[in-house]
């Protein structure tokens, strides 16, 4: 019976925010855990009159992990992909390829059942989508920010030449559009890149912390895992994950006013006030360093300024202050 409340929210985002066609090829991927989720999209795309095949794989191990290569095969012959996995598979090279080739890429990374009826999932798609395009203008405008937290987050970043994005929900020009929406990512220069970033809630493959996680950043790279026994946890994943696992991949500022605080990255992050930084791969936000993860850790009460001009403080997104300097570029 859980189909029957996963289909409205399921059919907005076919009809509302992919526009999905009924001469369109559909390929929803999912895996044992997150079933369910890819059953509601299959046969909301069903309904549209588009071939919607839903393929359901083994669960990956990590954020940013490979999937099968017959599941890579079926993402780029489609026109468009659901990727409804407890793991997400947008920064790998098999997305990326997809993109490439012109699919449209739904990520539903770690979304859950309940989260496709509560929170973040439901919001006004349109009022979401005009803040979050003005955060990622002022954020891709600039050349640097400098983000504080009561935590002990105190971090340079250097923004010179790097492009800001606007998942909001829609399908844009990037490759792909990422459930629940709300954020504007963007990744930081390396040369100039340095302080302490405090994860104080969620990490990604941890989830949510029972004592902070503190990384350390030189030029971009982090130099220290430093915390209890959840850094020592994430400090062995990226020793084993190997090159470039270090490298800071991602800075982002969450817009969706609807999102929660849950303990899954998925929604954590779009929560508007909060910021979050990811480590590993960074080819899909425009970087060119590659690698086998790609893990977001949330920062739930920073201050942000972006070349000296406040943009949030204390986990509160000065929304109007963020449109007059959108206008005023």
């Amino acid at each position: 019976m859980i189909d029957l409340e996963l289909s409205p929210v399921a059919s907005r985002i076919v009809t509302e925010l992919t526009d999905v066609t009924a001469d369109e090829e559909v390929f929803v991927v999912s895996d044992p855990e997150k079933v369910s989720v890819g059953r509601a999209m299959t046969n909301a795309a069903r309904a549209v009159g588009a071939n919607a095949t839903l393929a359901v794989m083994p669960r990956l191990d990590a954020h940013g992990n490979e999937p099968p290569d017959v599941v890579a095969a079926g993402m780029k012959a489609a026109d468009v992909a659901v990727t409804a996995t407890t793991h997400a598979i947008t920064h790998t090279q098999s997305r990326l390829a997809a993109s490439e080739a012109g699919t449209r890429v739904v990520v539903l990374r770690g979304v859950t059942e309940e989260m496709m009826i509560e929170g973040g999932m439901n919001t006004d798609f349109a009022e979401l989508a005009e803040v979050t395009a003005a955060v990622r203008d002022v954020l891709g405008a600039a050349e640097s920010a400098h983000v504080t937290s009561a935590a002990g987050t105190d971090i340079h970043l250097n923004l010179a030449g790097s492009d800001a994005f606007s998942l909001d929900g829609y399908f844009h020009d990037y490759g792909f559009s990422a459930l629940p929406p709300g954020e504007s990512p963007t990744c930081p220069a390396k040369p100039g890149t340095d302080g302490t970033v405090v994860i104080d809630y969620s990490m990604d493959n941890i989830g949510l912390l029972d004592d902070p996680i503190e990384l350390t950043f030189e030029d971009g790279t982090v130099t220290d895992i430093a915390g209890g026994d959840e850094a020592a946890q994430l400090r062995d994943i990226v020793d084993e994950a190997g090159e470039n696992a270090g490298n800071l991949a991602e800075f982002a500022i969450g817009t969706n006013e609807h999102a929660r605080l849950i303990g899954n990255l998925a929604e954590d992050k779009k929560r508007r006030g909060t910021v979050h930084f990811a480590i590993g791969d960074d080819t899909s936000l425009g970087g060119e360093l590659r690698s086998d993860i790609h893990f977001d850790g949330l920062v739930t009460r920073p201050t942000v300024e972006l070349d000296g001009e406040l943009v949030l403080d204390d986990g509160t997104l000065l929304v109007d202050r963020v449109r007059d300097l959108a206008a005023g570029l």
